[in-house]
């Protein structure tokens, strides 16, 4: 899977699941690409469904290699895991950590890639960019969106609605351990 960094005019914001990027991703299609949002605003949804609560980051124009300064958002990755099991109705936390430490199985059982592959669960120390800045959601997600030239507030798509786990203390180490890299980055935005 190649990462993708969605184009935001002179920057690039880190394609990261589960830091609020279906909200960036619908702000950024009405601020930067009109003929998208005529597209999106006019089409058919299913009953409960607009414009303003579907999830659009594969119609945002993207970059695999960033050309331009990136623009990360880390969540804590305790917190991210949790909200990434809640996201793929994942239920059992020793059999989902143990699927990705070992790279094995599929997730859900559905015949879809490696969990270890899912966007919601590859690490965020994977983003790279020459500059690169990183902010914490959920704290800076308005922080983000000014730099990014986006309106506020930005609109709640996604929200999660299914239980995040509650995960014991070695079952945090674990997950503390698996993401290491992206602990270091996570704590080092906290010094600020």
């Amino acid at each position: 899977m190649n990462q993708r960094y969605f184009i935001c005019g002179d920057k690039l914001l880190a394609l990261n699941a589960k830091v609020g990027t279906s909200s960036f991703a619908r702000a950024i299609i009405k601020k930067y690409y009109p003929d998208i949002e005529k597209m999106i605003t006019e089409a058919a949804y299913p009953e409960g469904k607009n414009a303003d609560n579907q999830q659009f980051q594969m119609f945002i124009p993207y970059r695999t290699n960033p050309d331009r300064p990136v623009i990360c958002m880390l969540r804590d990755p305790v917190e991210r895991f949790r909200s990434a099991m809640a996201q793929v109705r994942l239920t059992d936390v020793d059999a989902t950590i143990q699927e990705l430490i070992n790279e094995t199985g599929d997730y859900g059982r559905r015949g879809r890639n490696k969990l270890v592959e899912n966007v919601h669960f590859v690490p965020q120390s994977r983003v790279t960019g020459d500059p690169i800045s990183y902010y914490r959601f959920p704290e800076d997600i308005d922080l983000v969106a000014e730099i990014l030239g986006l309106d506020l507030p930005l609109p709640i798509i996604n929200e999660a609605t299914a239980a995040k786990p509650t995960l014991t203390t070695e079952q945090e180490h674990q997950v503390k351990d698996f993401y290491a890299k992206d602990l270091i980055l996570w704590n080092s935005l906290q010094e600020i």
